[in-house]
Order: C-alpha cells, then sequence, then structure tokens
C-alpha cells in the first residue's frame, strides 16, 4: 500500500521549491489558520451587519439591496474573467517574472473595467423600482474601477500571505459595520448605505495597493505583451465563473421581479450568511492552489496525498454547518434575523448543504485551471446556467424563493459531479478523502445532539454553541485532527 494521506504540514513542506510552494509547514499552517481566525471574525462582523440592515431598511428595502449587490457581482465579473486565478498558476510556475504577470493582470482589468462598469449601471438602472434604488445604483457600481485594485491580493497569495489579504477584509467589514450602525441610528437609508459602501470601498482597496508594493516588486511598464496569455488562459476560466456566477446570482434577480420585494428579501437574508462562510473553503484553497501547481508535474504522489487531505478539510470545515441548522433552522433564523424573518427559515438548511458542495466545488475549481481543463468547464457552465434559469422562472411564479434555494443546491450538485469528474480523469485519482467516514459520524452525532439541547428547551445561542464545541472534540476524538498538528498552527519558532 502506498503512504497514507499525510497532515496538512506534512504536504506543504515536502518537496516543493517554486516561489509558492516553498513555504515551511509553519507558514502555510499559520496562513490557513490564521485566515480562519481572522475571516471567523468578519463572519460574524458581516452577520451583525446584516442584521442591522434588516432593521434599517426592512424586508423589502433589503431584497433591493441583495439584488443591487447580485447584479454588480455578476456582470462585474466580465472586468476579472479569472485572470487572477491564472496569474497566480503563471507566477508559480515561473516565479522569475512574477512582477510582470502580477502587472499584467492590473493593466488589463483596468482596461475591462470602463466597459463594465457602464454596463452594470445600466442593468442595475432597468431592474430598479424607484428613485432611492437607482441612486444607490450609481454608487455601488462606482466602486467596480475601485476593485480592480484589489486584483494586488495575488501578491500574497503566491507568498503564502493570505493573512494579509484577510486582515484587510476585517478591516473592511470594521468600517463598514461602523458605518451601518452610524446611517441605521441616523435612520439613513437605501441611499445613505450605498454611498457609504462606495466610500469603505475607497479605503479597503487603497490598503491593497500600499501593501501590495511593499511585499513585492509590481511591473506595470511594458506588460501588455502579456495579456495575450492572460486573456487565452483566463478566458474560458472567465466564461465558466461568469456562467457559474450567473445561475448563483441570477435566481435572486428572477426572485425580486417574479416573486417581489419580500420574498427577494427573505431570500436575500439566508443567501448572504451562505456567501460569508465561504470563506473556509477560500482559505483552504488560496493557501493550497500553488501547491498543487508546484507538484503537478514532478510529484505523483504528493498530489495524490494534498487531494486526499484538502477533500477531508473541505468536508470537515462544512459538513458542521449543514449538521447544526439541520436540527433547528427556525430558532437560528429567528436569533440571526429576528421573527420578521422566519419565513425563511426553510431555505438555511438547503443553503448549508449547497455549502457542503460548493466547498468540494472549490477544489475542483482550482484544479480545473492547474490541469487546463477550462474549455471543458464551460460547457458544464452552460448547461447550468440554462438549467437554472429554465426551471427557476418555471418554479419561482408558484413557490417562491424556496423553489429558487432548491435549484441553488441541484445546480450545485450538478456543477461539481461533473467538475470532479474530468479532473479525476486528468489526474488519474479518485476524489477520495482519508477520514471521510469519521467526519460524518462526527456530523451526525454533533447534528443529533443539537437537535437534542434544542428540544431540551436551551437558548439558542448556548446549544449552537455546545453542538460546535461537540463536533470539535469529536474530530479529536476520532483522530481526524490531531493535536500535535493542531500546536503547529501555532507554533511560531517552526520553520
Amino acid at each position: 500500500m502506498g503512504p497514507r494521506a499525510g497532515s496538512l504540514g506534512q504536504l506543504v513542506s515536502g518537496g516543493a521549491s517554486s516561489a509558492g510552494a516553498a513555504a515551511s509547514r509553519a507558514t502555510a499552517g499559520r496562513d490557513i489558520a490564521g485566515q480562519v481566525v481572522l475571516r471567523a471574525l468578519n463572519l460574524a462582523l458581516g452577520v451583525g451587519v446584516t442584521l442591522l440592515l434588516v432593521r434599517a431598511l426592512g424586508t423589502e428595502g433589503f431584497g433591493r439591496w441583495s439584488v443591487l449587490l447580485a447584479v454588480i457581482g455578476f456582470v462585474s465579473y466580465f472586468g476579472s474573467l479569472g485572470l487572477a486565478q491564472v496569474a497566480v498558476e503563471r507566477a508559480a510556475a515561473d516565479p522569475d517574472r512574477a512582477p510582470h504577470w502580477f502587472g499584467a493582470l492590473v493593466t488589463l482589468r483596468l482596461a475591462l473595467i470602463g466597459p463594465v462598469t457602464l454596463l452594470s449601471l445600466v442593468v442595475c438602472l432597468l431592474i430598479a423600482d424607484d428613485a432611492a434604488m437607482r441612486v444607490s445604483a450609481a454608487f455601488v457600481c462606482a466602486t467596480l474601477p475601485l476593485a480592480v485594485l484589489s486584483s494586488l491580493a495575488v501578491v500574497f497569495q503566491l507568498q503564502v500571505r493570505n493573512v494579509v489579504v484577510t486582515a484587510i477584509e476585517v478591516g473592511n467589514g470594521i468600517l463598514w459595520a461602523a458605518a451601518v450602525v452610524v446611517i441605521a441610528l441616523l435612520d439613513g437609508g437605501l441611499v445613505a448605505m450605498a454611498a457609504a459602501f462606495l466610500g469603505v470601498a475607497t479605503i479597503t482597496n487603497t490598503a491593497y495597493v500600499v501593501l501590495a508594493l511593499r511585499a513585492s516588486p509590481v511591473q506595470f511598464r511594458n506588460s501588455r505583451p502579456l495579456w495575450p496569455d492572460l486573456l487565452r488562459r483566463g478566458l474560458p476560466v472567465g466564461i465558466g465563473g461568469l456562467l457559474t456566477l450567473g445561475y448563483g446570482y441570477v435566481d435572486q434577480v428572477i426572485v425580486f421581479e417574479l416573486a417581489g420585494p419580500r420574498d427577494a428579501g427573505l431570500y436575500g437574508a439566508v443567501y448572504r450568511i451562505y456567501e460569508r462562510i465561504q470563506f473556509l473553503p477560500a482559505a483552504i484553497m488560496t493557501t493550497l492552489f500553488p501547491l498543487f501547481v508546484a507538484a503537478r508535474d514532478t510529484d505523483p504522489d504528493r498530489v495524490r496525498r494534498l487531494l486526499q487531505t484538502t477533500i477531508d478539510y473541505l468536508l470537515l470545515t462544512s459538513l458542521p454547518a449543514l449538521a447544526i441548522t439541520l436540527a433547528g433552522p427556525e430558532p437560528i433564523t429567528d436569533l440571526l434575523f429576528g421573527s420578521d424573518f422566519e419565513d425563511a427559515a426553510p431555505a438555511l438548511p438547503l443553503l448549508m448543504a449547497t455549502f457542503v458542495v460548493v466547498s468540494l466545488g472549490y477544489l475542483s475549481g482550482y484544479l480545473i485551471v492547474a490541469y487546463g481543463l477550462q474549455r471543458k468547464f464551460v460547457l458544464i457552465a452552460v448547461g447550468a446556467l440554462v438549467f437554472n434559469v429554465a426551471t427557476n422562472l418555471a418554479l419561482v411564479p408558484s413557490y417562491g424563493f424556496m423553489a429558487a434555494a432548491w435549484l441553488t443546491l441541484a445546480t450545485e450538485i450538478l456543477v461539481m459531479s461533473l467538475s470532479m469528474w474530468i479532473v479525476s480523469s486528468a489526474m488519474g485519482l479518485a476524489p477520495t478523502g482519508a477520514h471521510l467516514g469519521r467526519i460524518v459520524v462526527a456530523a451526525v452525532a454533533t447534528g443529533l445532539a443539537a437537535w437534542g439541547l434544542k428540544e431540551a428547551g436551551l437558548p439558542t445561542i448556548v446549544w449552537t454553541a455546545a453542538a460546535s464545541v461537540l463536533y470539535a472534540l469529536l474530530v479529536v476524538a476520532l483522530g481526524v485532527v490531531k493535536p500535535a498538528e493542531l500546536r503547529g498552527l501555532v507554533r511560531r519558532g517552526e520553520a
């Protein structure tokens, strides 16, 4: 038998030589741990801000806000087209020219963003149903040119210093939370929120530029010759990502148009939680992607072990969310958003099930880039978009936002399954983990315990916290996570 899947530390310290993959065990471990801690703080801020927004804007106002963000999130992708992933892959494979790839990424995105901003504004104005929503659309669209500056975050990804990016995101979260609190206290509305959103984006993206240029040289001049290579590699990724975003965001627009602002507000509230917790697979994959690239052509055994351990970590961090929300979606929704949003409760566990699928989708998505499978993925994404839009148009008028939630889950299962199939075929490896059975046992036991504590009458915050602690103890007791590995994540002197 071959060697078992190793710990994360063993994988990142074995045999890598490129700039992105040469990180020591302590560096990569602390990078993921730091991201998780800071992103968890950002999640808490985000939930608090969402709660304040809900109360300040009301159900219908929050529905309008959610739809504006959905439109911006979708249309703005025309200005990024998955180029950042390709730039990291190129820089990891060709570290001597990394500054040139960084510069090409920024200048190419600057060339694309003008028409994209105009298109976003036109779409938002067409959807807007009142004057306040139209003014707010102008403020929100003005953030798009600023967002180009954040593409320099790839500097920290290549250096396995993603914790810096996460710290900037936390700073953004703190500023946005402060702005929302002030506006809510002053009884400000949608327009005030949108203006504050633009102000916070300006500060945050300036921070990206200053810190990235201090961390690494970036060659802006003479970067245009690299544009064709970036576009050639990135366009299939971008089209696939655009189609993926399409079925992720278009359903919110369909709900707004066909079921009304109230349904859009209910769905938007729980959807925001689903979006926020994706920091977990994002933290794992942004750190490990350069390691996959470095080992891809030289160390197939390490790739196999890295694949197994990554699947374990992705399920380890996603299954407890599903288990706990299944135990009591109504009290959790009431705790987060208040009694006005209780009708959104049935969608919460559906979106947490989607989160489990999407976590694995992060892995297949990054590996599609690593193994050059972008063109095949475009076909998958086209089929998924057609399926999602057609079924939403057919079912949302009768079943409202719940139809959108079910169809989001169905679409993500379709995309992840087909994507993992083409990736596994290219790698010659089965997508399996080393500890899947034990992770599932821990999650099921956690869900049952959470349900029991809820039925016993404990306050929601108590039984959810107790279930979370129980899950952490179970994964250690079952040997999924070893105490020595946890100690390694916080040991700063080891390299």
